[in-house]
């Protein structure tokens, strides 16, 4: 008894294929030039732009958007509740914890909620209403200096 591919089988090794070919092209100059125009900008050790002045971070119902922003000392970071749901900026107590969030106060839908970060370091944040400092909606803001 012989064992033929399904046409699911074979189409899935064709897509993965196409696929592979499509990732080759993309390596030639066109690419190089384009990831070179990318990284112009001033960027930290992990390639996020670092940032100044007021730096908007929306809290949508699942995440923090975006997740990690990079900021010269004196930046203001503004988190503005673009979900359906209450929110909450809290510092994350594993790191220190400190008051630079709306702790356990929320923060309703429409709102916005500014502090400003003077002082290098890195600060871990988290929304206690939906998650924890190790999962769920969590943020931190990477304070370097100016």
């Amino acid at each position: 008894m012989s064992h033929r591919p399904t046409r699911r089988a074979t189409a899935v090794a064709a897509t993965l294929a196409l696929a592979g070919l499509v990732l080759a092209s993309g390596c030639g100059a066109d690419s190089a030039k384009a990831n070179k125009t990318s990284t112009s900008a001033a960027t930290t050790g992990t390639g996020a732009p670092v940032q100044s002045g007021l730096v908007k971070i929306s809290a949508v119902d699942n995440n923090f958007k975006a997740e990690d922003v990079t900021v010269t000392a004196g930046s203001q970071i503004s988190w503005t509740n673009a979900g359906r749901n209450d929110h909450n900026v809290a510092a994350d107590p594993a790191n220190g914890g400190g008051d630079y969030g709306v702790a356990t106060d929320k923060f309703k839908p429409g709102e916005s909620y500014t502090t400003t970060f003077a002082t290098p370091g890195t600060y871990h944040y988290f929304c206690s209403i939906h998650g924890t400092n190790q999962r769920g909606m969590i943020g931190t803001i990477t304070v370097v200096a100016s």
